[in-house]
Order: C-alpha cells, then structure tokens, then sequence
C-alpha cells in the first residue's frame, strides 16, 4: 500500500468481522464480496484476490445460520447414492461436488444400499434437515409416497423419463449397441455374451443395456452367447463369466453392463487360462477410472458424467416445467486393448 492510500479498517477487539467489514478492506462493494462467496457471478482476478486476502486476514467465516435465515435456504444439496465405494457413483459423487460448490453449495452424501425403505427414509431426512434439494441415482421412485416428493429432486443414472420427476441420465441402449457392433464389426466375434446386474427395480422393467446388445446381434447376425444375470461387483463378474465360459461353446466376447463386472470377466477369464483379447474379447459400461487401470486395459462405454453432474444441478436448483423433463447424454466408446484394438504406446493417463 502506497502512503497516499487510505488507512484501512482494522478489526475490533471481541467482534466478529462482518462481510462488511471485509468489503471495506478489500475495497469493493459488499456484492462483490458475496459474488467470491458464493461463486454466482464471476468477479475480476484483482478483485477476487483481494477479497479472499481481506477474509484471511480478518479470520472471517460465512454465519451460514444467518444466511439461511435471510434467504430461506440452507444452500445445501444431497446426493444419495446406491454405494458410493463402487468407483462410477464415487467419481459422479466428486463432479457433483465440485459443481455445486461452484454455485455455492456444499452437498451430503449418503448410501441407499439399493434398499427401498433406507431411500425413503433419507429422503424424508434430507427435506427435515433443510436441504434444499436432493439428487438421486434410484429405481423405486415408482413406490414414493407424496410426502417424498416435496423436496425439490431430480433423478440421475435414468433410462427413461419419470412422470412427476426431473431426469438425467445416459442413452445406455445405443451406446451398447454400438459397443456390441464394435466387437463384431471390428473384431469378427460371432458369439457375443451378456452380463447384467440383478435389477432391484420394483416394475420390472428391462434394462436398456439389453435392448442395445439384442439390436446389435440383430444388425450383425452374430449369435448369443448367452445372458448372465448377477450381482453389480467384481465378484458378480468372476461368477457371470465363469457360467458363460464353462461349456464347450463358449463365445468368443463378452458385453459387461459395468467397469466392475468387466474387471470380474477378466479375472474369471485369468483364472480359466483364457487370454484376453486373444481367445476372449471383453468390453464394459461406465468409463470409470478404474477400468484404465486394468491389465489389459477396459474397452468401455464412457458415461459422460460432467455433463449428467451439472444437468443434475441445474435442475435441482431451478426445476424444468414440465411433468417429467428428461435430459440424456450419448456415451462414448472408450477403445483400448481388451476388445482386441492395437495398444497404443505406454503413457500414464488414460
């Protein structure tokens, strides 16, 4: 500071400093301050850099109790997941994070286990403790009572629209399609398997990932190689692909509905001393970073999760008119050695 400067505010001695406080020593307006809290609107570089040094050096923290209390809102978002250790919802889990804190909003996360009751009962949770919205990658949103839906939500991880719900999801039936063709176009496999997770959803309805492996072997002429349903972990893959594997007509590809089913086929295909892509090509559903990881390298269909993470965010934020407003993503086809394509040279990203 010049010696022309004006002096600026010090703190006082047992108060608390006050946003206002902040703007005068960051010499900008209280907006402007607010804008760097919460992120709503962009500020210049020297502005913003002032501001964040006139926080530090005042110790001052955001009363979010009284910002609630003016503005009605907890600025607090839930996501609720199936199980956020499955490396798909964990990093979906982190985008949404990191696009709601743009915004100025923190985010709790909580584990369905796939359970009804524990849905509902989180729903109900979040909407007592004041979220002010929930995102919700779930299947039973066909047996909610009314009183879960008075909480602004929006669906994610969705093949279809849902009437009364906003949604978000991926078109999983022609990414697969295109997975399947791939194998058989590219590759030559004529018997092309299918591994599926047991369905949890109380209408019975079919999975897409099916629909597109079936229109793919109908396009191509290939065969069936059969369809394995089992549960969605590694070792549901292992058992899926030992059952598909064990006879004498096993097929020649493997389509898994997820990067840890593939992950299981490859063990299971290790264990049986079948070399993949060689005498097995394999190719998954998720584009999580695990499926880079693995030796070979996951062919997968890539869901584009950046993209569902903010369409999520902005719906939940402001909800679309509309009784079930649906926004679908394409996936995109992750090539790498398992389905049989050259490797490329050895680098460390994916």
């Amino acid at each position: 500071m010049s010696p022309s400067s004006p002096a600026l505010p010090l703190p006082v001695p047992g108060k608390a400093p006050t946003r206002n406080d902040v703007a005068a020593r960051a010499q900008v307006s209280t907006a402007v301050v607010s804008y760097v809290m919460t992120g709503s609107k962009r500020v210049t570089p020297d502005k913003e850099r002032r501001v964040r040094e006139a926080m530090a050096e005042l110790g001052y923290r955001p009363n979010n109790t009284a910002r609630a209390l003016r503005t009605g809102k907890t600025f607090v978002l839930a996501l609720l997941l199936p199980d956020s250790s499955n490396p798909y919802f964990a990093e979906i889990a982190l985008r949404i994070e990191s696009v709601a804190a743009e915004q100025g909003y923190g985010l709790l996360i909580a584990n369905t286990h796939d359970d009804p009751a524990t849905e509902l009962r989180l729903l109900r949770e979040m909407r007592s403790r004041g979220a002010d919205g929930v995102i919700l990658a779930s299947v039973f949103h066909a047996t909610w009572p009314g009183d879960a839906r008075e909480i602004p939500l929006v669906l994610i991880d969705a093949f279809h629209p849902v009437d009364g719900v906003p949604s978000v999801g991926v078109d999983a039936a022609a990414s697969t399609r295109e997975a399947v063709q791939h194998l058989v176009e590219v590759h030559g496999c004529r018997s092309v398997a299918l591994i599926l997770g047991a369905s949890s959803d109380p209408a019975g309805n079919r999975d897409p990932r099916q629909d597109g492996w079936e229109q793919a072997l109908d396009a191509t002429g290939a065969r069936s190689g059969g369809v394995a349903v089992t549960s969605w972990s590694r070792e549901g893959g292992i058992t899926a692909a030992h059952e598909l594997l064990a006879g004498p007509d096993r097929p020649d590809a493997i389509f898994a509905a997820s990067d840890l089913l593939g992950i299981g086929v490859l063990r299971a295909a290790a264990d049986l001393g079948l070399r993949v892509p060689q005498d097995l090509a394999v190719v998954s559903y998720d584009g999580s970073t695990e499926s880079a990881f693995s030796i070979p390298r996951l062919t997968t269909v890539a869901q584009p999760i950046g993209d569902v993470a903010r369409a999520a965010v902005a719906a939940v934020l402001a909800p679309p008119a509309g009784d079930g407003h649906y926004v679908s993503f394409p996936g995109q086809l992750l090539i790498r050695e398992s389905c049989g394509c050259a490797q490329p040279p050895h680098r460390v990203a994916s």
